[in-house]
């Protein structure tokens, strides 16, 4: 059987398949592009933008009450040691929390024995860091043995005297450093809670230069609300535990929304 052909001698077959390749490629231009799995920067979605929320966050919590009651319990027991490990652990959770952008970002006390361990991992990493002011202080502390052992001469308290003067010239820029380092450091730890990324400092020197107005913002904000909490005092002895737990959530999420904003930026927060 012949084929049909058109007046201008084109075979009709031809136009046929011609019209369903034009299609087939109109209908895969028609199809969605994947999303990308982060998203690009856009300065609206700046997390630091919304700063307000690192201070009500906790009180949205329908159970924030009996989360604070908790928390303070184990302020208590801290004097014991395990209660810091524990306190520390909980607040990774919220660093963690504000990063995955939970909904609901107070963590409930349901996992008590791994909040030990990573409590215990992130003092750990804190204590490193405080091992060059550990070192400056044991000098003074064996020149005041030989002090009161020598009787108390004149010489030797000259001595020490200009040795404190000079730990406070060196101590007080490191711990300001410290300060202002802390939120890069918590959120690598909390990344994965790995001690060996929240002790490069390569990485979070790094991490500092790429987004050093945000960092900054966020360290003078738990500075200030962590020394603000001593209002506490005025709401009798336990007041002061409470607002000293509500400081240290919000600096936990601030970190948080630090790491977020570092991310959307493009750079990571490897």
């Amino acid at each position: 059987m012949s084929e049909e052909i058109y007046p201008n001698g084109t075979p009709k077959s031809k136009e046929v398949f011609a019209l369903k390749v034009h299609a087939l490629m109109r209908m895969f231009q028609a199809m969605p592009t994947a999303t990308p799995a982060v998203r690009p920067y856009h300065h609206g979605d700046d997390p630091m933008n919304d700063l307000g929320k690192a201070f009500s966050f906790p009180f949205k919590d329908n159970a924030w009450f009996s989360k604070f009651l908790i928390g303070v319990l184990f302020m208590l027991l801290s004097i014991l040691i395990i209660g810091i490990f524990i306190l520390a652990g909980y607040f990774v959770r919220v660093t963690q929390a504000a990063m995955r952008r939970d909904e609901n970002p107070l963590p409930d006390w349901d996992d008590i024995g791994g909040m030990l361990v990573t409590g215990f991992k992130f003092v750990v990493v804190y204590l490193v860091y405080s091992i060059p002011i550990f070192l400056l202080y044991i000098p003074l502390v064996v020149m005041a043995v030989l002090g009161e052992l020598s009787g108390g001469a004149a010489s030797s308290d000259l001595f020490a005297g200009l040795y404190a003067a000079g730990i406070i010239v060196l101590v007080v820029p490191y711990a300001l450093a410290l300060s202002l380092f802390m939120p890069i450091i918590t959120y690598r730890f909390a990344r994965n809670e790995n001690i060996g990324e929240a002790l490069d400092v390569g990485e979070i020197v790094r991490a500092f230069r790429r987004n050093w107005q945000g960092a900054l913002i966020v360290a003078l904000i738990a500075v200030g609300i962590q020394s603000f909490s001593a209002v506490g005092l005025v709401l009798f002895l336990v007041g002061v535990f409470f607002t000293i737990f509500y400081s240290y959530l919000v600096s936990a999420y601030l970190f948080g929304a630090l790491a977020l904003e570092d991310q959307q930026r493009g750079a990571g927060v490897a």
